[in-house]
C-alpha cells in the first residue's frame, strides 16, 4: 500500500474512490472536537448513517461516547470498538469453522516446554525451571507482534537469540494448526476484508500509539474498503511525538511531523513524606475537588505502579465512602478459593510447614464434611507441641496428647476437675489435628500420580471440595468470592484442553505452576466504567477525557520505572527488528507519551512526588518529568528535586512535610476519623467533635498521662485494685517475686493477668536458656536421685558413675529432640556435645565436694505452704523445688540451687547484701524450706551452683540474713498490694537479645519504654520500689 499523507488523499480499489485523511491532533478536548467533526461529516446529514470509531481500549471507548454524547448534537449509531474487537467480530467465525479454537496462555506454555524437552539448546541446563518457561513465553508473545521477516536478523544477533527464535518457530508449528491468537485473528480479519467479505462502514482510527504487525494488515485492508480517517495524537514533546510518527511509517501511514501542538501542563505540583501520605493528600485532594461541584465521574487518580497505590487507593476510597472504578487490586489466586487452592498444591513441597497448614486451615471452611475446622485452638496446640513440619505432625502431636492426659489424671488426683477436663479436651483436639494432617496428606499424594491434565483436574477439585466446600457450600460466601471461584473453576475446565497437545502426563510440579501463572488472572474491572473516581496505571487516561486528573508516584526510578536489559531479546537484538520490537527507550517515551496524554486529557491536573519510602527506608527525588512541569511553573529554565522545599510557598506546589502537617493546614477530610485527628494536629483538643467522642477522650486521656512525669494508671499504678487483685491468696514462688523485682509490668502481664510471648516453633534456631537449664537440671535431678536411691557411698564420683550420668543425658537429648525443643539439628549437635561435656566436668568438680564430706540427701525437694511471716505483720505462704539438698559431716545443711547461665551478676552475693535488691531470693526461701524438713540441722547454708565451672555463690543464714530478705520481701507484697507496677527496662540496652518481652514487645528496642522510665522515675509513688532495687537514689529523693 502506498504512502498515505496528511491531506485528504485519494486511493483507487475495485474502480472505487476511498478518501483516507490523517489529521494530529492533541490529546484531550481538542481531540474530542475533531472526532466530533469527522462524525459530523461521515454521517453527511444522516445521523443513522452507521460509522465504526476504532480506539485504544475499552475504558477510551466509553469516555470518548461520552464526552460526545454530552455536545450538543450527541452522537447515533457509532460504534466504538478496539482493533481486536473488531477483528473477532469479522474473523472468529471463519477460524472456528476451520476447526481452529482460541489459543490460552497455558497452551503456549505447554508447547514451550514440550520444546524445551525435545531441543533445548542452550536452555538445556534450565530447561525444567518454571521461570524459563515463563520468560520464553512473554518472548513469543512479543514476537507474535512482529513481522516474520524480521525475525532472520533477530535470530541472527546472538547464539541467544538464535535459540529464542527457533523456540518461537517451533513453538507456533506446534500450535498454529489448531489454535488461533489475537494476531491470527487479525490477519484472518484483514484477509476476509480485503475480499470483500465483511460489511464495512466508514471508519475513524482514533489515537491509537502503536501498531502489531497484525493491527497494520487489518487497518490496510479497512483503508481499502471504506473511508477511513486516521487520528494521531501528539504531545508536544518532539521526542515522544517523532517516536510516533516513526511508528505510524511503519504501517506506511505518513505523517507529518511538524505540528503546532503545546505540551500540556500540569496546574499544580504536591511533595509528600511517604506514598501513604500521598495517598491521603489525594483524599482531601477529591474531597476539595467534590466541594468545587466536580463529578466524581470526571476525575482520575492515576499511578505509575500498582505497588503500593492500587491497594492503598482501595482502601482509602472504601473508607471514605468514595465511589470508584478502575483496575481491581486483586488477581483470583489472592481470593478465598484460589488462595487455598495454591496453599493445598504447594504443603507437599514445603514438606506440610505448620504455618502453611494453619494458612489452610484458616481459608477451610469445611472440615468432615459440615464441621468448621476449630482454627484457633488447632494453631494453639501446633505451637504448643513444637510441631515445624514434615512428621512433626504425626510424631509430636500423640506425644503432646499423652503429655496432656498424664496431666489431666494428675489434675484429678488433686481435685481439679476444671483442669483436668480442659486437658482432656486439648488432648482431643491435639489427636483430631493429626488425624487430619494425615488424611489430607494421603489426599494430596494421590495427586502425584495423574495420567492426564483431566485426571488431575478432576482431583484437584474433589480435593478442594473436601477441604474448601464444594459449589453448594460456596453460594453461600460474599458475591465477590463466589464469583472469583467461579472463574477459578473455569480456569481448571480449560486446562483440559492441554491434553489435546502431545507429550508426557503433567508432573504435580507441573500441573502447579500451570495453575499458579493461570491464577494471575486479575478480577473484573473495580465498579461501573464512569461511576466514581477512576483508579488505574497512567496508560488507562491516555485518549479519555476529565475534569480533574492527579497522577501519584512521580519519584525517580518509579516514573520513569528503571528497566533492566532483556536477557533473551536484548536491545541489540530488538534493534535488528527495526522498530517492531521495543527497545528500553521506547517503553520510556510510551511511558512519556501516556503521561503527558493523561495530563492534556484534563481540564486540570496534579501531580504529586513522595519524597522518600517507609517500606524501603529510602529518600526518592522528583521524577524528571515532575521537575519539568514545576520549572516551567516556576518560570525557570531548570529546578532540582531539592529546590522543591526551598518555593513551597509557591501557589502551584502544595509541599506536605508531614503526616500531621497535612492535617493541620487542610481544609477538606474525607473521613471523621481524619477531621478529628486533624482537631489533635492542630491541638484544638478542647473541640466539640473531641469532646463528644468518648473514645477519642480516653485516647487523649491516655496520651497525656503517658507523657507526663506523672506515674498514672495508664503507666502501670492501680493503686486500689493491688490488694484485692494483684497478691496471691495461696501460695507465690520466690522466682515470681523476683520478676516483680526484676519488672513489674512483666510480673502484672505474665504472672497476673497470663499475657504470654508467642514464640513461633520455625523460629527457634536453637536451644534458648530456659529449655537448656530444664533439661540440665531433669538430667541432674535423676542422676542424683538415682544415687540416692540406690544408696550411694557418696565417697566420690566413679567412672561407672560418669557413663550412667552420659546415658540420663543422651535420654533427656533424644527426649527434647522429639519434642520438639532443639531448634535447627546442625546447631543442636555442637550444644548438645558442649552440655555432655560440661557435665562430665561438673562431675569431676563435683567429686571433691563429697571428699568434703557432703553428701546429697535430696533431688529436686518440692515444698508448698512455707509460711514467712514478714516485719509488717503480713504472711506470705511460698512454694517452690530445691535443686539438691547435701548433708555434711558436721550435720550441715547446704541447699543448692543449679544455674546454667554466667555468674558474673551472683558474685556480690554475700550474708552484707544477700538478695541483690530483691533479684535474689531463692537461696533464703529455699532455706527456710529445708529448714522446716531438716530441723536439726547443725548449720544452714544456701548456694547458687553453676553447672558451667562448679562454682557456687551465696552465704550462710544468719539473722542478719534472715532480717535483710525478710525486709526485701516486705517490700516487694506493699508494692504489689499497692498496685505499683511500672515497666522497668533493663539498665544496659539490650542489641542482641531482649531482656523483657514486656518492656520491648517488637523485640526490637525498648527506648520509648526506656524514656518513660527516666521521666516517671521521680514519682513519689515509685519510693518504696526504687528504695528496693536502687536504694542510693532512693535515699537522695528522701
Amino acid at each position: 500500500m502506498a504512502g498515505l499523507s496528511a491531506v485528504a488523499n485519494k486511493q483507487v480499489n475495485d474502480n472505487q474512490e476511498v478518501a483516507i485523511e490523517i489529521t494530529t491532533t492533541a490529546y484531550g478536548r481538542p481531540a474530542i472536537d475533531l472526532l466530533a467533526s469527522q462524525l459530523i461529516a461521515l454521517k453527511d446529514g444522516d445521523p443513522l448513517k452507521p460509522v465504526t470509531v476504532i480506539v485504544r481500549s475499552n475504558s477510551v471507548s466509553v469516555s470518548t461516547r461520552r464526552a460526545l454524547a454530552a455536545r450538543p448534537e450527541g452522537i447515533a449509531n457509532v460504534n466504538f470498538v478496539t482493533l481486536r474487537r473488531l477483528a473477532e467480530q469479522i474473523g472468529s467465525a471463519t477460524l472456528a469453522q476451520s476447526g481452529r479454537r482460541p489459543l490460552s496462555a497455558p497452551l503456549v506454555t505447554s508447547a514451550i516446554r514440550a520444546v524445551l524437552t525435545d531441543a533445548p539448546g542452550i536452555f538445556a541446563p534450565v530447561a525444567e525451571h518454571p521461570a524459563t518457561e515463563q520468560a520464553l513465553a512473554v518472548t513469543y508473545r512479543e514476537l507474535r507482534t512482529a513481522p516474520d521477516t524480521c525475525l532472520d536478523a533477530v535470530a541472527g544477533i546472538s547464539t541467544t537469540t538464535s535459540d529464542v527464535v527457533r523456540i518461537f518457530h517451533l513453538v507456533r508449528e506446534r500450535l498454529s494448526s489448531e489454535w488461533y491468537d489475537e494476531e491470527d485473528l487479525l490477519t484472518a480479519a484483514a484477509h476476509i476484508a480485503r475480499s470483500g467479505g465483511a460489511a464495512l462502514v466508514s471508519t475513524v482510527l482514533h489515537l491509537l500509539p502503536t501498531l502489531t504487525a497484525g493491527e497494520v494488515a487489518l487497518v490496510r485492508a479497512l483503508a481499502n474498503h471504506a473511508q477511513l480517517f486516521v487520528n494521531v495524537g501528539f504531545t508536544g514533546d518532539a521526542e515522544v511525538d517523532n517516536a510516533t510518527v516513526a511508528e505510524y511509517g511503519r504501517a506506511d501511514i505518513i505523517v507529518p511531523a511538524d505540528t503546532d501542538v503545546e505540551p500540556s501542563l500540569a496546574g499544580g505540583i504536591v511533595s509528600t513524606s511517604d506514598p501513604d501520605d500521598e495517598v491521603r493528600a489525594a483524599m482531601r485532594t477529591i474531597e476539595g475537588w467534590m466541594r468545587d461541584g466536580i463529578r466524581l465521574g470526571r476525575t482520575a487518580i492515576l499511578y505509575p505502579t500498582a505497588d503500593p497505590y492500587a491497594r492503598l487507593l482501595h482502601e482509602k476510597l472504601a473508607a471514605a465512602g468514595i465511589p470508584f472504578n478502575g483496575t481491581p487490586v486483586h488477581n483470583i489466586g489472592s481470593m478465598l478459593y484460589g488462595r487455598a487452592i495454591r496453599r493445598l498444591l504447594s504443603l507437599p513441597d514445603n514438606c506440610f510447614r505448620r504455618q502453611d497448614v494453619l494458612g489452610l486451615v484458616a481459608d477451610a471452611v469445611n472440615f468432615d464434611g459440615s464441621k468448621t475446622v476449630p482454627s484457633r485452638s488447632w494453631e494453639r496446640i501446633s505451637r504448643a507441641a513444637r510441631i515445624v513440619s514434615g512428621d512433626d505432625w504425626q510424631q509430636r502431636l500423640p506425644q503432646w496428647a499423652d503429655a496432656q492426659r498424664r496431666e489431666a489424671t494428675r489434675f484429678a488426683e488433686d481435685g481439679h476437675n476444671a483442669r483436668a477436663d480442659h486437658c482432656r479436651r486439648e488432648a482431643d483436639r491435639a489427636e483430631t489435628l493429626a488425624t487430619f494432617v494425615g488424611r489430607l496428606r494421603k489426599d494430596l499424594d494421590r495427586g502425584s500420580g495423574g495420567q492426564s491434565w483431566t485426571e488431575s483436574v478432576a482431583w484437584l477439585k474433589a480435593v478442594a471440595a473436601k477441604y474448601i466446600g464444594d459449589e453448594r457450600r460456596r453460594s453461600t460466601w460474599p458475591e465477590d468470592e463466589w464469583q472469583a471461584a467461579r472463574r477459578v473453576e473455569d480456569l481448571l475446565d480449560r486446562l483440559r484442553g492441554l491434553d489435546a497437545l502431545p507429550g508426557p502426563p503433567p508432573s504435580i510440579s507441573v500441573f502447579r505452576q500451570t495453575l499458579a501463572s493461570e491464577l494471575e488472572v486479575v478480577l473484573g474491572r473495580t465498579g461501573r466504567s464512569g461511576e466514581g473516581v477512576l483508579v488505574g496505571h497512567v496508560s488507562m487516561a491516555a485518549g479519555m477525557v476529565f475534569e480533574r486528573v492527579l497522577v501519584l508516584g512521580m519519584s525517580e526510578g518509579r516514573f520513569p520505572p528503571r528497566r533492566l536489559e532483556d536477557a533473551l531479546l536484548p536491545d541489540a537484538a530488538r534493534a535488528a527488528a527495526e522498530g517492531h520490537l521495543q527497545l528500553r527507550a521506547h517503553r520510556q517515551l510510551e511511558d512519556r507519551r501516556n503521561l503527558l496524554a493523561a495530563v492534556a486529557g484534563a481540564d486540570q491536573a496534579v501531580l504529586s512526588h513522595p519524597r522518600g519510602d517507609l517500606r524501603r527506608s529510602t529518600e526518592q527525588p522528583a521524577s524528571r518529568w515532575l521537575l519539568a512541569d514545576a520549572a516551567r511553573l516556576a518560570g525557570v529554565e531548570r529546578l532540582k528535586s531539592s529546590d522543591l522545599r526551598r518555593r513551597k510557598t509557591e501557589p502551584w506546589l502544595a509541599y506536605i512535610p508531614s503526616f500531621a502537617a497535612g492535617l493541620a493546614n487542610s481544609i477538606d477530610y474525607p473521613t471523621d476519623q481524619d477531621l478529628r485527628m486533624a482537631a489533635v494536629a492542630r491541638q484544638a483538643l478542647s473541640h466539640p467533635l473531641l469532646l463528644e467522642d468518648g473514645r477519642v477522650c480516653a485516647a487523649l486521656d491516655v496520651v497525656r498521662a503517658r507523657r507526663s512525669n506523672e506515674f498514672t494508671r495508664f503507666d502501670g499504678n492501680l493503686a486500689g485494685v493491688g490488694a484485692e487483685l494483684l497478691v496471691p491468696t495461696s501460695q507465690i514462688s520466690a522466682t515470681a517475686l523476683e520478676s516483680w523485682v526484676k519488672c513489674p509490668r512483666a510480673y502484672l502481664f505474665g504472672r497476673v493477668l497470663g499475657v504470654e510471648r508467642v514464640e513461633e516453633p520455625e523460629r527457634r534456631f536453637e536451644i534458648d536458656p530456659a529449655t537448656r537449664g530444664s533439661v540440665v537440671h531433669a538430667i541432674l535431678e535423676e542422676f542424683v536421685r538415682t544415687a540416692i536411691d540406690e544408696k550411694h557411698s557418696f565417697d566420690g564420683w566413679t567412672p561407672h558413675d560418669h557413663r550412667r550420668l552420659q546415658r540420663i543425658a543422651a535420654n533427656r537429648f533424644d527426649e527434647a529432640e522429639r519434642e520438639g525443643k532443639i531448634g535447627h539439628a546442625m546447631l543442636w549437635r555442637a550444644e548438645r556435645t558442649s552440655i555432655a561435656k560440661e557435665l562430665d566436668q561438673l562431675l569431676t568438680k563435683d567429686s571433691q565436694r563429697l571428699a568434703d564430706g557432703f553428701q546429697p540427701i535430696a533431688a529436686e525437694f518440692a515444698f508448698d505452704n512455707v509460711a514467712i511471716s514478714l516485719p509488717s505483720g503480713h504472711v506470705v505462704r511460698m512454694r517452690g523445688s530445691i535443686d539438691r539438698i547435701d548433708r555434711g559431716v558436721d550435720g550441715e545443711l547446704v541447699v543448692m540451687d543449679y544455674k546454667t547461665g554466667g555468674a558474673s551478676t551472683y558474685k556480690k552475693l554475700c550474708e552484707d547484701d544477700p538478695h541483690d535488691g530483691g533479684r535474689r531470693l531463692q537461696l533464703y526461701v529455699y532455706a527456710r524450706a529445708a529448714m522446716n524438713e531438716y530441723s536439726h540441722a547443725s548449720k544452714l547454708s544456701s548456694y547458687y551452683y553453676f553447672t558451667k565451672d562448679a562454682k557456687c555463690y551465696g552465704y550462710a543464714i544468719t539473722d542478719q540474713v534472715a532480717h535483710l530478705v525478710l525486709d526485701a520481701l516486705d517490700q516487694i507484697t506493699t508494692g504489689i498490694r499497692e498496685g505499683v507496677f511500672p515497666a522497668h527496662p533493663s539498665d544496659q540496652a539490650a542489641w542482641r537479645w531482649v531482656d523483657c518481652w514486656f518492656c520491648t514487645p517488637d523485640g526490637l528496642s525498648d527506648q520509648f519504654v526506656r524514656l518513660a522510665w527516666e521521666r516517671k522515675h521521680d514519682d513519689p509513688a515509685l519510693a518504696g520500689y526504687l528504695s528496693l532495687t536502687e536504694p542510693g537514689e532512693a535515699d537522695d529523693l528522701d
